[in-house]
């Protein structure tokens, strides 16, 4: 009994070593330690997305919060002479000025502002009247330059509610060269009327 645990042992050994020693053989093959030539004509691909308004000491611009899933801007609005706005900045990048002239097509994005109620436990809305608010359906990012302002308006003869928690989620939804970004192709911008 002992000499048959005793060659099943062996066999066991056996088996384990032959691979192991077989794979030892082979990885001597690997003696280049020089990592692989760095390929430079792949390049980071171009693309078109929304910045960061700046922060509240900007002029005319909302302060910023990097929410999930999308990042929200926060506009206190008077209104003067029965309207007023902020600008949705546009950028290309990240490296260089705009090969060409680029066209940047906007939308409302109404699930991005239900995702984004969803997500964070918020009650925005976008405003039910459509005269309320306009934007453009497209802006263009001039060749050599890196960015383009998208005017939101809001109207107040279309009296909106003061105490409404609106919010207007623009998206890009194509450009003319490049790629939208996944990360900020759609922005919520929230705005008050005081």
């Amino acid at each position: 009994m002992m000499i048959m645990q005793l060659v099943r042992i062996i066999k066991t050994i056996a088996l384990n070593i032959v691979p192991l020693g077989v794979c030892l053989s082979l990885n001597s093959c690997l003696k280049d330690n020089n990592p692989p030539p760095l390929d430079i004509s792949r390049t980071v691909a171009s693309l078109v997305s929304f910045q960061d308004n700046g922060g509240a000491s900007a002029a005319g611009a909302g302060y910023g919060t990097t929410t999930a899933p999308y990042p929200l801007y926060n506009f206190p609005l008077n209104l003067y002479n029965d309207t007023a706005g902020f600008a949705a900045i546009v950028i290309y990048g990240p490296t260089g000025t705009a090969p060409v002239d680029i066209t940047v097509n906007l939308a409302l994005d109404t699930a991005a502002l239900t995702a984004f109620n969803a997500y964070n436990y918020t009650n925005y809305i976008y405003p039910p009247d459509p005269s309320t608010y306009s934007f453009p359906a497209s802006v263009t990012i001039p060749k050599g330059q890196t960015q383009a302002y998208a005017r939101v308006t809001v109207n107040g003869n279309s009296n909106p509610n003061p105490n409404a928690s609106y919010a207007i989620p623009l998206m890009i939804t194509s450009v003319s060269s490049g790629n939208v970004s996944s990360n900020f192709g759609v922005e919520i911008n929230a705005f008050s009327v005081q």
